[in-house]
């Protein structure tokens, strides 16, 4: 039989069947792309620190290069393998933007001003009146993390992995980390993870996950110490709630501490800031944290990261 390929033959073959030729072509195309897209490993909500700001806020001469600073500083643990930056402002699209965003739980932390004209709502009041929500049966406010609730959970988060009860320790939060306890969170958080898959890599894993601790301790003292000097502050949002006490409807303020102060700052307006009667201006300058729950779980002490470099960076001075 002959079986030889000649031009002849290729030029029937290719004038008959050359669309099958091109669908075999992009179905093996196809194929391919699927297969490297489940194989490629995709960050969680949780991995992607996402930086916001609301409200018609200015950018400094810093804001171009923040997320790559942050990167590049390594502020944050291995677990975030994102840094994203996005400005919205209060207008209706800038609003539909970030709305559908959190539809989809995206977004960390957020800054706006709580600055306006007398008889005005504030940016800071703005975000918290749309993205929170008061819940009578616990009493807290849904939507972004109470900084000092926060600041106690890392603590007790953190007492899991320096406070050994055997050593009968005077101080806590010091010395060097429970290597059992760091052991055990490694493989409690990332059993399942497709980064970890060799002996090799959950090693360097572990010791990834003793610098996450350290470093959770590091940023927790700093943004304690500095809320307690004075250098940032805690900023409350007022809920007016409605109760009946004796039959009469009684309405009453309750202020909840959701956003971290950073008017003392003097180089932020280097980063971020707002107009105030045409000048530059960070003394109403707010930062909020998203409470995306369970979604982030421990990634949420990322947040004091965060803080922690602005105080590095604009504190007391910027040059």
């Amino acid at each position: 039989m002959d079986a030889r390929i000649t031009k002849e033959r290729l030029g029937t073959l290719l004038s008959y069947d050359w669309l099958k030729i091109l669908g075999v072509i992009a179905a093996a195309v196809a194929a391919l792309y699927v297969f490297f897209t489940m194989i490629t490993y995709r960050p969680t909500i949780a991995q992607v620190y996402t930086v916001y700001t609301y409200g018609g806020l200015r950018i400094g001469q810093d804001s171009s290069s923040f997320v790559g600073t942050l990167r590049s500083q390594e502020r944050f643990s291995y677990d975030i393998l994102e840094v994203e930056m996005e400005n919205f402002d209060a207008g209706s699209l800038g609003e539909q933007a970030l709305v559908a965003r959190r539809g989809m739980l995206e977004g960390d932390a957020v800054f706006a001003a709580n600055d306006a004209g007398e008889g005005e709502v504030t940016p800071f009041e703005l975000l918290c009146n749309n993205y929170s929500a008061y819940n009578a049966e616990t009493d807290t406010l849904r939507g972004f993390y109470n900084i000092s609730a926060l600041l106690n959970e890392a603590e007790d988060y953190l007492r899991t992995f320096f406070d050994d009860p055997a050593t009968a320790a005077d101080e806590t939060l010091t010395g060097d980390v429970i290597a059992a306890a760091v052991e055990e969170a490694f493989y409690r958080r990332n059993g399942a993870d497709r980064r970890f898959r060799t002996d090799a890599q959950r090693t360097a894993g572990i010791v990834a996950e003793k610098a996450r601790i350290l470093s959770i301790r590091a940023n927790y003292l700093a943004v304690k110490g500095a809320i307690d000097s004075g250098a940032i502050s805690i900023v409350p949002y007022t809920v007016e709630v409605d109760r009946v006490v004796e039959g009469e409807k009684k309405t009453e303020e309750k202020n909840f501490g959701v956003a971290i102060g950073l008017g003392k700052l003097a180089g932020l307006g280097d980063l971020f800031f707002y107009d105030s009667d045409g000048k530059i201006a960070t003394e109403e300058l707010c930062l909020l944290f998203f409470d995306n729950g369970y979604r982030t779980e421990e990634a949420k002490y990322e947040n004091l990261a965060l803080v922690n470099y602005l105080l590095d960076t604009y504190a007391p001075a910027h040059s």
